[in-house]
């Protein structure tokens, strides 16, 4: 289904500057995080949730799914185990913490949902430090 979704989503951007009379320009894939720029301590722990199987003795019986898969309750809260690593998911930390205000919460489809305002920012990374999914980076200026 998420495939779907994507493919649908990749096709209207494509008909979209098709129509305007533009290229379409995939955005740049976002660097996958390594553990350490993860901040673990947003996550829960809790053991993986085992999804049912049927039993031997039905299996020889019927044609029935052998992994009965997960119930809604379990599926979301598996769900939410995903640390996003690189990936933004719009915990507003960075919003939150940002001592100067630099932080904008945008509604844009290039920027994630936040935007950062460099004439306010002055450097301090607690943006970066305090994001659970590692998704912000910090690049020197050039003087």
């Amino acid at each position: 289904m998420t495939v779907a979704v994507g493919h649908g989503k990749q096709a209207a951007r494509h008909i979209d500057a098709w129509l305007r009379d533009a290229a379409f320009i995939h955005a740049p894939e976002p660097e996958l995080a390594s553990f350490d720029k993860l901040n673990v301590w947003y996550y829960a722990d809790a053991p993986k949730t085992e999804a049912l199987r049927l039993d031997a003795v039905r299996r020889q019986s019927t044609f029935a799914e052998v992994a009965q898969g997960l119930d809604r309750d379990n599926a979301l809260f598996e769900a939410r185990r995903c640390l996003s690593c690189g990936n933004c998911f719009g915990c507003d930390n960075c919003y939150g913490v940002c001592p100067d205000n630099a932080v904008l919460n945008v509604d844009d489809a290039s920027t994630d949902g936040y935007a950062f305002d460099l004439d306010y920012c002055k450097g301090c990374g607690i943006c970066v430090e305090e994001c659970p999914c590692g998704a912000i980076e910090m690049v020197p200026e050039r003087i």
